[in-house]
Parts: structure tokens; sequence; C-alpha cells
């Protein structure tokens, strides 16, 4: 058993508990989805899921291969100038690809802390859906384009774009999370102050998705980072947690790619009754239908009942 193996079984038990939770889903959301004035929280809600068990199947897949492959290069680092160019390219998309996929699940989560914040506070807010469409179009532009050069000019030149790209897209996710985040905690702690909600796990749950996810894609950015400085430079280091091995490939996606997604799901979909609330009869302020599995709300009536939802839907 290699540790490739380790990570197959547990990105395997990932990808078992959300299809779960997506079947679930489906049969919560049947109505909704056939509505077109179904909120944008029950639609990024929905897209969360879909995206982060597309990147969850597809690691599993590059492990997989990456693991047929790997006897082929057992050592293999960053400063190495593999003989086989053709099998670095190859090693180097399996490496990436599904890092871009849970990079678009992590936007995600940034589109709705902003839509949570916006619609709770008033504030005339941008068009966050055109910013997130726009911006995830862009990063897969330029990484489909260095993948189509490199297609006709095999070189390290992919290599260093593809690592720098995620390390530039993952530290900008991570501030926007850890923003927005800290934005809606400090909401929810004024609404909570004035007996709006009750219960202040709600906030804890919300404090600890805005702490421990963007510190862990802050981390990914760095480690990208630093691999495209060392694999520019060509310079030669031997430390296998960055170097792109089984150990340094392993610790990279369990810590930053299954550990956020674990993070999210029990995060977002740990239920709460309604007993856990207390409504303020004047002042409904954040976003509560936005987690509400069984509500038909529209994007007008999220802004009216919004202290009720995110309580309910976190």
């Amino acid at each position: 058993m290699t540790i490739y193996t380790i990570s197959v079984f547990l990105f395997l038990l990932l990808d078992a508990v959300i299809l779960q939770q997506a079947l679930k889903m489906k049969s919560s959301y049947t109505n909704e989805l056939h509505v077109m004035n179904t909120s944008v929280s029950h639609r990024t809600r929905v897209y969360f899921i879909l995206l982060c068990l597309t990147a969850n199947i597809s690691r599993t897949v590059t492990i997989i291969l990456l693991d047929v492959t790997s006897s082929d290069v057992e050592v293999y680092n960053l400063g190495y100038r593999e003989e086989n160019e053709v099998i670095r390219w190859y090693r180097d998309v399996l490496r990436t690809f599904p890092s871009l996929i849970y990079l678009s699940s992590y936007s995600v989560v940034v589109l709705f802390w902003a839509h949570v914040y916006y619609s709770s506070t008033f504030i005339n807010a941008p068009n966050v859906v055109i910013i997130f469409l726009l911006s995830n179009t862009l990063v897969y532009g330029i990484y489909t384009s260095g993948i189509i050069v490199s297609i006709f000019k095999i070189s390290q030149n992919f290599h260093v774009l593809s690592l720098f790209t995620l390390s530039v897209t993952y530290i900008i996710v991570a501030i926007l999370l850890f923003y927005y985040g800290l934005k809606v905690t400090f909401h929810l702690s004024r609404r909570a102050s004035t007996g709006t909600i009750l219960r202040y796990n709600v906030i804890k749950r919300v404090l600890l998705l805005t702490i421990f996810c963007p510190a862990l894609l802050f981390i990914r950015g760095s480690i990208s980072g630093v691999q495209c400085f060392y694999s520019y430079s060509n310079t030669h280091i031997n430390f296998k947690l960055i170097d792109k091995t089984p150990i340094g490939d392993t610790f990279i996606f369990v810590l930053t790619e299954l550990v956020p997604s674990i993070v999210v799901i029990v995060s977002f979909w740990q239920k709460i009754t309604p007993s856990t609330l207390i409504i303020s009869n004047r002042e409904l302020g954040l976003s509560s239908a936005i987690f509400n599995q069984t509500s038909h709300v529209t994007d007008n009536q999220l802004i009216n009942i919004s202290s009720i939802q995110l309580s309910q839907k976190i």
C-alpha cells in the first residue's frame, strides 16, 4: 500500500459523503430548482455541492493516475529536470487541474458570504455573481492557454505558470473569504447581543469557517508560490513536503483540499432546530433562509426575513 492509496481512500470517503448530501439535496430542492425566482442562497448551495463533488471525484481519479505512474518518477525534486518531459507535463496537469475546481467551489463560499453581508446590511452590492463568473472564467482561461501552448512546446513553462496561477488565486480567495466571513461574523454578533439570535454556536461555526479555511487556502497559495520560485530558478531543494513526491502530494491534497471541504460541509449542513432561535419582531437582520432546506423564498423576501436564515442554514 502506497501513500497515494491512503489518499484515495480518504477522498473516496468524502466522495461518498458529498454524494449522499447531493442526493438528499436533490429531493429537498426539486421544487426550488424548477422555480425561476429561487434565491441566490439556494443556488449557491447547489453550486457548491456540485463543484465540491466534481473536484473530489477528479482528485480521486488523478491520485489513482499519479499512483500508477509514480514508479516512473519516484524522486521528483522541484529543481529536477525529468528526462521525459511529456510525463512531467502529464503529471503537472494531474496535480493542478483539480485544484482549480476546488478553487471554484471555495469561491462559491465567498459569493455566499458576500451575498449574505450585502443583503443583511442593505448596502448597494456589486454584482458579485458577474464578478464570480468572470474571475473563474479568467483563471480557467489562463490555465487552458498554458496547456495549449505547452502542447506544442513541452517545457517547464507550463509548470511555472500553473503554480503561479494557483498561488495568486488561492491567496486572493483566502483573503476574500476571510474578509467577508468577518463581516458576517461581526453582523451576527451585533444581532446576537440584541437578542435576535440566541445560539452563539452559530457564530462560532461561522468564525471557525472564516479563520480555518482561509488559513489553509493561504498555506496552499504560499506552497505553490514557493514551488513556483524553486521551479523557475531551477534551485535544488530536498524537502519532501513541497517536492512533487507522493509524500508532498498527499500532504498538499489532504491539507488544502480534503480538510477545507470537510470544514465547509460540516459548517453549512449542521442543522439547528427552530427552538434554538430568537426572532426579533422589529429587526430581522442576517439571512436565514440561506441555510433553510425547506423554504421557498426569493431574494427580495430574503432581505426581509434575513435574521432567521443564517441560523437555520448553518
